[in-house]
């Protein structure tokens, strides 16, 4: 395993990390975590030191299987993140509140790396510093030594992380960032880097996009690689990146995905203006399938009707494909999609600020 300065932290992480956002739930269900152990242990076993995780995740179950698993883990051998959102925490003494929970369920006496979660607004960004806010509990939870360091997970435009990341609140920062959107996001990856940043690239893998759907992104291939492993060290070996955070499901994808870290390319390998060549504007906005719009109080399945629109745009416009997915993957009707009452909710939610109601109403156009 390869590992790399986090930012100017003076902590040496796994170039790849443990996301806990995809346990199975078969994994879990019940309070039986033995499976689910048993991955967190394999990744560990393979080098892996930096494990993130978040309340609500899996069925608000992966802080308590990252705990159990870190039971039998030397302390010193590994470093956890997690988050806490302006959903969670409105203000310093519900912050805190959330602190202490992720502290009790992860069993540790102390949070490697703390983030404001979810950032998707300037406001938002200053909401989280307002006096006696969400930041001011990290401060104080720092202060006390239950915290090392305080980050931010962000949806913002380039710029605008620009500015957050030399406003020098924070020590760290978790960004989308991949093969398929790079084009879209470097100006976020670059300021942050140039801030001296630890970075953490969650949806390296377009939200399992990118290997679900090879024969679109062959293009992203090294040699012998899988397209996985191509897609990864497409990431790493631009030296700007610290982590790369894949979600895993199986001891099977992370004995995979570790093998990015092995015989990276140098920067000059990789050309982002030949790999510009490959992309369309649209590929910035394929659904990751993060689920934070799954609370429709009208029951529609977004998250699986979504996830079913990227065909749409990968196959430029090929809406019987998007149909045949919503039926053979997913197993549900597309009819599903007129239930929306386009209130608003979801879209409010979605961390990309994607078009929802506009794409449920286009699923629906597909079955007239």
């Amino acid at each position: 395993m390869l590992y790399r300065e986090f930012g100017k932290t003076g902590k040496r992480v796994s170039v790849i990390g443990f996301g806990g956002m995809r346990f199975k739930a078969a994994d879990y269900q019940g309070g039986d975590y033995e499976r689910a152990v048993e991955l967190v242990h394999r990744a560990h076993a393979l080098g892996i030191n930096y494990f993130d995780t978040a309340p609500s995740y899996c069925d608000d179950q992966s802080e308590k299987i990252l705990g159990e698993a870190f039971k039998t883990m030397e302390r010193s051998s590994f470093y956890v993140s997690t988050k806490c959102g302006l959903w969670n925490a409105s203000n310093k003494s519900e912050g805190r509140r959330m602190i202490e929970q992720s502290l009790e369920r992860l069993g540790v006496e102390k949070i490697d790396f703390y983030s404001m979660w979810s950032i998707k607004t300037m406001a938002e960004y200053h909401e989280c510093l307002k006096k006696d806010g969400l930041y001011s509990a990290a401060l104080e939870a720092q202060q006390e030594g239950l915290i090392d360091h305080i980050c931010f997970t962000t949806h913002l435009g380039g710029e605008e992380i620009a500015q957050v990341a030399f406003d020098g609140y924070y020590e760290g920062v978790t960004l989308g960032y991949n093969a398929i959107n790079f084009a879209y996001r470097q100006k976020g990856i670059d300021a942050c880097h140039a801030a001296g940043l630890g970075i953490v690239t969650m949806n390296p893998l377009s939200g399992g996009l990118i290997p679900s759907y090879e024969e679109y992104f062959a293009f992203l291939k090294r040699g012998n690689d899988s397209l996985p492993v191509s897609a990864l060290k497409f990431i790493l070996a631009q030296n700007k990146a610290t982590i790369a955070l894949p979600g895993f499901s199986s001891v099977e994808e992370v004995e995979e995905n570790v093998l990015a870290s092995v015989s990276l390319p140098s920067p000059d390998e990789i050309s982002l203006e030949a790999m510009r060549a490959n992309l369309f504007s649209e590929l910035n906005t394929l659904c990751t399938t993060c689920a934070y719009c799954d609370s429709c109080p009208e029951g529609v399945p977004i998250p699986q009707l979504l996830d079913s629109y990227n065909l749409y745009i990968l196959t430029k416009g090929d809406g019987n494909e998007v149909l045949k997915r919503i039926r053979n993957h997913w197993g549900i009707r597309a009819e599903e999609a007129a239930k929306c009452s386009a209130c608003g909710q979801c879209e409010l939610l979605c961390t990309q600020k994607l078009p929802i109601i506009e794409r449920l109403e286009r699923i629906v156009s597909f079955i007239q």
